[in-house]
């Protein structure tokens, strides 16, 4: 395999330098998981372990969790299959959560502008009958021809 160069396991993560880990081609993967699960799964995890070191601290803790929820449903799968069916309605379910949250905020950015619009043009008539209400009324002068 030539993934080598690119390939650093979590143990050699702790020399002084830069990490080149990177994720290999497909066919390097495919030979991998043929020929070498345990590699290929200490790969999968010094990866995700890479995102989450990378990622800002704020969303560190939310990338454990996450993490956390897809080796346990992983782990409780009875089989390959059933792992990447369970992950893949998680992530179905996630996306579906942020588009209700999408439509949620527009439907609330509609309703902000609508009253926003609402109070500006009862405003503006406000101002146009505290106007009328404080105009100088003059009398008519009859002129004689």
């Amino acid at each position: 395999m030539s993934y080598d160069d690119k390939y650093t396991t979590p143990d050699s993560a702790n020399h002084s330098g830069p990490q080149k880990l990177s994720l290999p081609d497909f066919d390097t993967l495919r030979v991998m998981a043929k020929n070498d699960p345990v590699g290929l799964e200490d790969l999968r995890i010094a990866l995700c372990k890479k995102v989450i070191d990378e990622a800002p601290d704020h969303a560190k803790p939310r990338l454990e969790g996450l993490m956390f929820q897809i080796n346990s449903r992983r782990t409780l799968a009875t089989s390959e299959l059933d792992a990447c069916h369970d992950i893949s309605n998680m992530m179905q379910e996630s996306l579906q959560r942020m588009q209700a949250m999408l439509k949620d905020l527009r439907s609330m950015q509609s309703e902000s502008i609508l009253l926003s619009t609402r109070r500006f043009h009862e405003s503006e008539n406000n101002n146009q009958q505290q106007e009328k209400t404080t105009a100088m009324i003059l009398p008519f002068r009859q002129i004689k021809h």
